[in-house]
């Protein structure tokens, strides 16, 4: 009897141990909080539904909202025959602090009207209600970038990273001032960082964030709250004579990588220098022989100095194929005025190698 019975105990207690496994097993899929050791939720058989953690940005804005500021470039137009006084007009625009030293990047476009005249006054409005009186570092028409200084102390720079790497869906944010209603910020995501054809030395980031009249200059940040580019406007189509409307959902900045060099060198030399050759071409079909084909060369110029003609076709500079007209011209600007550069062309079907000396583009 007793042989009988020790077998009947084990197999009763394995029974109770795989009972208490698929039990186990069962709870453990239930209660995934189990499964990550914390232990079982004293709310575990209350009714309230758990909360899901909202989705924010607001350390991004905390971030670089203070660095960007309000731009107020007042002018007095007296041009008009017909009136006794003097307007006075002001334009309304954002900028970024890029440096503790009191340097902003703005668009030129919101001082142009203090460029061009002789009694102006350009006012910071700083986040923390300061004002400030600023003075025009330098300009650069190209890339619609303007450097301005304050004499302010405890400012607050914008978080800037020296690589930005940008793609197509990344979530940025505007911050700026539209139609001076204090500082906004709108989100939207990179749409587009290629070629879009609406300038021949550089690529705009664009964006379907939403950009009013005042957020031009202000800042572009990315999820963080660092730098990504200077928000500079929206894209603008004509639909008659004499109307033209903004495209909803088509923005664009200027990339921080470009606005910073540009600060730069405004800071050093007061411009940007840059190459230029005095030519211009059109790629070749992908079914040619690659390259670019010049169209034109400009008299005198140092590619016609050079040996360049109208109906060559540039398949190198420096060493470097040229596939792009676009990166041509980029890598031409990058060059010091002064300094030679080398085309490999095909002329006539016969390969030639031509030197010329890099000068100044004229703006």
């Amino acid at each position: 009897m007793t042989q009988l019975l020790v077998p009947r105990l084990l197999i009763s207690l394995l029974k109770s141990i795989m009972i208490g496994v698929i039990i186990s097993s069962i709870i453990l899929l239930l209660v995934p909080d189990l499964r990550e050791g914390s232990g079982l939720p004293l709310d575990i058989f209350s009714q309230k539904e758990k909360k899901n953690k909202k989705l924010s940005f607001s350390n991004a804005v905390n971030s670089a909202g203070p660095a960007v500021v309000n731009v107020y470039s007042e002018s007095l137009d007296s041009s008009s025959y017909y009136r006794r006084q003097p307007v006075q007009r002001t334009n309304l625009g954002s900028g970024v602090i890029m440096n503790i030293e009191g340097y902003i990047l703005t668009c030129l476009h919101v001082i142009e009207n203090a460029v061009t005249s002789t009694d102006n006054i350009i006012t910071i409005g700083l986040q923390d209600g300061r004002l400030a009186e600023a003075q025009i570092v330098g300009f650069d028409p190209i890339t619609d970038l303007a450097v301005l200084s304050i004499s302010e102390e405890n400012l607050t720079v914008v978080p800037q990273q020296s690589e930005n790497v940008n793609a197509v869906g990344d979530v940025v944010l505007a911050i700026g001032n539209p139609y001076n209603l204090g500082q906004t910020v709108t989100q939207g995501i990179v749409s587009r960082i290629s070629n879009n054809g609406l300038n021949n030395y550089f690529d705009y980031i664009q964006t379907d964030a939403v950009l009013s009249e005042g957020n031009s200059g202000g800042a572009l940040v990315d999820s963080e709250g660092n730098l990504l580019g200077i928000t500079n406007a929206n894209f603008k189509t004509r639909v008659s004579r004499n109307r033209v409307e903004a495209a909803e959902g088509v923005s664009f900045a200027i990339p921080y990588s470009l606005a910073k060099k540009v600060m730069e060198q405004i800071i050093s030399n007061g411009k940007v220098t840059r190459g230029a050759l005095g030519f211009t071409a059109l790629e070749q079909q992908p079914t040619g022989s690659g390259g670019i084909l010049v169209t034109a060369v400009s008299q005198g110029g140092p590619a016609e100095l050079g040996g360049l003609q109208v109906k060559d076709i540039v398949v190198s500079v420096d060493g470097h194929p040229t596939t792009s007209i676009r990166d041509t011209l980029n890598y031409i600007t990058n060059i010091a005025p002064g300094s030679t550069i080398t085309f490999d062309i095909i002329r006539g079907g016969k390969k030639r190698t031509l030197q010329m000396i890099v000068g100044e583009l004229e703006i």
